[in-house]
């Protein structure tokens, strides 16, 4: 057999070195076994193509990706990094693929606990999750032996994997929104044709635009004319490919209409993640701006930034 009775450390550096040769497999993210990164960062950083569970036996697939699941979902990774495009599973005789966006609703179940070991097979959870991913498996699922199918895994490999620069959607949470607002600062926010210093004169922030980017359907395309705005309420609405302060919002004459400099890159960096959050997530990501607003401007405003509830009890 192609890797029998070598430890687990071996089999992670030579799958990395035989079939991975064209790609950086030497970074560790948390406690994940084995990941895969294009050599070259892309224009928004460090996007990863794979995440794999490793073991030295003959393995149930079910079994390794159910574990690496409950790894992925414990720490919650995809809130610290963007996850792959696929999710793998290897052991000293096979090698299996899943796309990361047929397993992503797992990583949402309500009321699930996430803190049971993940190499604990007997766990509820465990047995939970190995159900639900043995029907997604069935229909998702590429499986390879590394002798046997060699030409298929190169292929798969070079034409799958190598061309997965595009990651699934990621879809926003209460969890992640902020991670992804300290992106969009870097990326989206020095493309806003804006004065800054002035829109701050009248309570209006960075986070307020993002907001606005937040709550828009995007129709499932990454064109930014299919954008429309869902929450008309907002101070800053997405409206026309650019953006749209009320009057009253500004306590001017006229609705301020505010443009974006490079709609490329507005799209590139847009087409990662599903808009609107999730419908359950809405109102808490509302309710919460203040945590997109920094400290300084907190205490200096007080209750404009505080969550609406708690003023409300303050008041009582």
């Amino acid at each position: 057999m192609k890797y029998k009775n070598i430890r687990e450390e071996e089999l992670k550096n030579k799958v990395g070195a035989e079939w991975f040769k064209s790609f950086d497999t030497t970074e560790i993210i948390g406690n994940i076994d084995f990941s895969v990164f294009p050599k070259q960062d892309s224009f928004f950083g460090r996007m990863p193509l794979l995440w794999a569970e490793a073991k030295t036996g003959d393995f149930d697939i079910p079994t390794m990706f159910v574990q690496l699941i409950l790894t992925i979902g414990k720490a919650r990774t995809f809130d610290k990094t963007l996850p792959p495009a696929f999710l793998g599973a290897f052991d000293y005789k096979k090698i299996a693929f899943v796309s990361y966006l047929s397993v992503q609703d797992i990583f949402y179940l309500n009321d699930f606990n996430w803190n049971v070991t993940p190499s604990n097979h007997e766990t509820k959870e465990f047995k939970l999750i190995k159900e639900r991913v043995e029907s997604i498996l069935e229909q998702n699922t590429y499986v390879y032996e590394y002798l046997k199918d060699e030409k298929d895994l190169k292929y798969f490999i070079a034409n799958n994997v190598a061309k997965a620069t595009e990651t699934s959607k990621i879809k926003i949470d209460k969890n992640n929104f902020i991670p992804i607002y300290l992106r969009w600062l870097d990326i989206v926010k020095p493309i806003i044709d804006v004065n800054w210093d002035d829109l701050k004169k009248a309570n209006i922030l960075n986070s307020d635009f993002y907001l606005a980017d937040l709550f828009v359907d995007d129709k499932d395309t990454h064109k930014i004319e299919d954008d429309l705005t869902i929450r008309d309420s907002l101070f800053v609405i997405f409206q026309n490919q650019g953006y749209k302060i009320a009057k009253e919002n500004i306590k001017q004459m006229f609705d301020a209409t505010i443009n974006i400099r490079n709609k490329e890159t507005y799209q590139q960096f847009w087409k990662r993640y599903k808009r609107p959050p999730l419908k359950e997530f809405q109102n808490y990501i509302i309710e919460r701006r203040d945590l997109l607003v920094p400290q300084d401007i907190r205490e200096r405003k007080g209750a404009f930034f505080t969550p609406r509830i708690w003023v409300e009890l303050s008041q009582k």
